[in-house]
């Protein structure tokens, strides 16, 4: 990109152009051969496009801007404040508040997409811009809704040149990445279940309240294009600061509750170990069924198939929130009292314990031992995609063909709430229940607003 690229300053459509434009990347027109190959960029530098600038936009930045490859071409939010503190530090930049329009008028600009949007954005977002032939960095829980499972995943098959990673990087910490190869070597036998947990729900920062009814309407402030902000919801929200900047999470149509915030953090592990396959069935159990806001005290049961490689016929996860910890005595394991965010995987000869940064404690005849952990190769979370985008022979550690595999079980868990205590029966494959038609049609998936769902890709 030569410099007078860098510095162009914003342009705007008009709209009847951008609406023309906006459709196009709805149609099934297949991209030119010479746009899917510009997108590998191995000799020069990767130029990224950042949805959402602000909350874990920041975190992703940081980890990408040092690398010497990397050039910030545009961002793009919603919410003007936090579009100029980005410009300011990258004034080189183009700056839009709807990604459509970026699409539309600078896709020759950037080669790589992050996307740091709420939840209900994302695949429409990561969809637009693997159709458009780039690489794509994308927040967990990777999706919002099980039919965009399947979405995805046919679309990533009709581009399986392009990078991909999602936003689960504690799964780089060194002492998961021993647990994982801990677990994979069965060090301690065969898995038996694992006990999965994480925090309370309550209103703070980043949620409200558990069962929250739509909030009350607040002004718009100036700067947030609210419109935008509702995206491809066809009932329009109001605005307010339990929705913006960080609430959305708490909200059915926006978020997933704690179950899909944190399980791409907690669940992870077990993929990486044992290669799991898509989940048999699910069961929520909850004192009141998920509406409007999400439920909390939510235990959700996911069994896989089992065999050869575990101990049973059948592997089984239980998934609390609410720091819903198992019966330690039941496991045969001593008194304790572990924080939040824990995986505990339970085998033939012992269990392993691991926080979500990294602690592993391992229990061997029901007492606390000192075990050998292995030697892992450290890997960078963000560089490593970089590089791997530039053309570098190097893995990430969750490419979206695993990144859909890790949120399955989270989104099924929460969106289970919504019927508590019924046994859901999954068939992956069809991204289907094969026992509940209400759940196919109730919690499968949405309707997207014209022109900002996810767009369809040809070969």
């Amino acid at each position: 990109m030569n410099a007078s690229q860098t510095t162009t300053p914003p342009r705007r459509l008009g709209r009847r152009r951008f609406l023309a434009a906006s459709a196009a990347l709805g149609t099934t027109a297949a991209l030119a051969p010479a746009v899917l190959g510009a997108a590998a960029n191995t000799n020069s530098r990767l130029r990224i496009l950042q949805i959402g600038a602000g909350g874990i936009g920041g975190l992703d930045r940081q980890g990408v801007k040092d690398h010497p490859r990397v050039e910030f071409a545009g961002f793009c939010d919603v919410d003007r404040q936090a579009l100029d503190r980005v410009a300011a530090e990258f004034p080189g930049a183009f700056t839009v508040a709807d990604y459509r329009e970026a699409f539309a008028e600078r896709a020759d600009e950037f080669d790589a997409v992050i996307v740091d949007t709420p939840d209900f954005h994302h695949a429409p977002m990561m969809i637009t811009a693997l159709k458009h032939g780039k690489h794509v960095y994308g927040q967990k829980p990777l999706v919002h809704q099980l039919d965009e499972i399947r979405m995805l995943r046919d679309v990533l098959a009709k581009r399986p040149g392009l990078v991909t990673q999602m936003g689960n990087q504690r799964a780089s910490v060194t002492g998961r990445m021993q647990a994982v190869e801990m677990l994979r070597r069965n060090q301690l036998g065969r898995p038996v279940e694992a006990h999965v947990w994480t925090g309370a729900v309550q209103r703070d920062s980043h949620f409200a309240a558990p069962w929250s009814p739509v909030p009350e309407p607040q002004p718009v402030p100036g700067h947030i294009d609210w419109d935008l902000w509702n995206g491809p919801l066809t009932t329009r929200l109001p605005y307010s600061t339990d929705l913006a900047p960080k609430r959305w999470r708490a909200f059915w149509e926006t978020g997933g509750g704690q179950l899909a915030d944190w399980g791409c953090h907690l669940v992870d592990v077990l993929y990486y170990a044992y290669d799991l396959p898509s989940p048999r069935a699910v069961q929520t159990n909850t004192i009141r069924a998920a509406g409007t806001g999400h439920s909390a005290y939510n235990q959700s049961t996911i069994t896989y198939p089992g065999g050869e490689r575990f101990a049973g016929d059948t592997f089984v996860v239980r998934y609390n929130d609410s720091v819903i910890r198992p019966s330690f005595a039941a496991i045969g394991l001593p008194p304790m009292r572990p924080g939040v965010n824990h995986t505990l995987i339970v085998c033939e000869e012992g269990a392993l314990l691991l926080g979500d940064l990294g602690k592993i404690d391992v229990y061997r005849g029901g007492r606390r031992v000192d075990e050998a952990r292995p030697d892992v190769e450290p890997c960078d979370h963000w560089k490593d995609w970089v590089d791997r985008c530039l053309g570098a022979k190097k893995p990430v550690w969750s490419p979206f063909s695993m990144a859909l595999r890790i949120t399955e079980p989270s989104l099924l868990a929460v969106k289970a709430t919504r019927y508590p205590g019924e046994e859901l029966r999954w068939d992956g494959d069809a991204c289907r229940f094969t026992n509940h038609d209400g759940a196919n049609r109730d919690i499968l998936g949405r309707e997207y607003r014209e022109g900002f769902g996810p767009p369809e890709v040809t070969p």
